[in-house]
């Protein structure tokens, strides 16, 4: 049996996580349906049961694969490590696996159908592992992604006040006391935010640097920050702008169809909101990063694309000037546009 173990290639596991239990379908020569199944429960007792079980299988395992199931598929992977720390375990974006599924002719979504569709994207694809995030950056992301839900809310409690007439004093007392608190919730957690970069050895000499780029305060700068975390990273530019759901998705086919080039939008939607307001407010400026968009516009590319490839802009140049490890410099201060020239036409540059 051991050597029959030997010589078989190692395989892929799939799991489709939820929150009380996990399938487990192994990838091995087999048909996909006919793939190795069983489940377990969600607990650190359950990973132990997985661990032993995968080791008592005839075939190496390679790696295994999940969909982003929020905490429940973040805590079963650090279980997971906790127990084989030299495991390959790659938490994937469903987004990716759904559109995979499609082009396998796959009609039906049960919880089997999907450990058996992201253990074939594993075999095929071979995701790389996850990797822990550090742990200031984890509690950064947290932060700053609660408070984006409570703008959210408090914005729209706001609107559906200012819209509603005549109201009952105790409803119109109800909202205020509820406004009162989220206001007072947002600036507590922007007081932690702003504390935890400061005391942060590695974040505090991140924020100053992207702040120094023009448009980038403190909340692009965190927004940035909590969501791709270290900007070192990423070995390519378009890797970030990738990351973050700003790269341009095209839509054109021989020569009928040029439909419009929109932003791919997957993944980033808590970055792209202060990102969006940081590039009108630079079209409206002076400067390299204005003037690019300017020089889009002038050439034909319709405004919203212009101003998405200056959003992307933006947050390359902040990688940059984080790379590099210096501020940021302008070239030239602001004027007025007739008195700029083509020599302007780059970008700044790190000084």
């Amino acid at each position: 049996m051991k050597e029959k173990a030997n010589c078989l290639p190692p395989g892929w596991a799939g799991f489709d996580v939820s929150s009380a239990v996990f399938d487990v379908a192994l990838w091995g020569d087999q048909d996909f349906r006919d793939m190795t199944m069983t489940r377990f429960p969600r607990t650190f007792a359950g990973a132990e049961a997985l661990v032993t079980w995968v080791e008592q299988q005839p075939r190496p395992l390679e790696g295994i694969v999940m969909e982003v199931t929020g905490s429940y598929s973040r805590e079963l992977v650090e279980w997971i490590l906790q127990i084989r720390s030299n495991w390959r375990l790659a938490i994937i974006n469903p987004t990716l696996v759904k559109n995979f599924g499609k082009s396998k002719g796959l009609r039906n979504k049960t919880d089997q159908v999907d450990a058996r569709l992201n253990a074939a994207f594993g075999h095929e694809r071979k995701p790389p592992g996850w990797v822990a995030p550090d742990p200031a950056l984890d509690e950064l992301k947290s932060i700053f992604r609660t408070q984006g839900k409570l703008k959210a809310f408090l914005t729209s409690l706001r609107v559906r006040r200012k819209g509603c007439r005549n109201q009952a004093e105790v409803s119109e007392r109800a909202q205020a006391v509820v406004i009162e608190a989220l206001e007072n919730q947002i600036q507590e957690l922007d007081q932690a935010a702003k504390a935890l970069m400061q005391n942060h050895a590695s974040m505090a000499p991140d924020l100053e640097l992207a702040m120094t780029v023009d448009g980038v305060g403190p909340v692009v700068a965190t927004a940035i920050l909590a969501e791709a975390g270290n900007l070192r990273r990423f070995q390519r530019g378009r890797q970030l702008t990738a990351f973050l759901g700003l790269s341009p998705k095209r839509n054109e086919s021989g020569t009928s169809v040029k439909g419009k080039t929109r932003m791919c939008k997957v993944g980033g939607k808590y970055v792209r909101p202060p990102l969006y307001m940081a590039a009108v407010a630079l079209t409206r400026r002076g400067g390299p990063l204005g003037d690019f968009y300017r020089r889009l516009v002038a050439a034909g590319k319709p405004k919203k694309a212009a101003l998405g490839a200056l959003m992307r802009k933006l947050v390359l140049v902040v990688r940059a000037v984080i790379i590099q490890g210096k501020p940021y410099r302008r070239i030239y201060p602001e004027m007025p546009e007739s008195g700029r020239n083509k020599s302007t036409d780059q970008m700044a540059r790190p000084a």
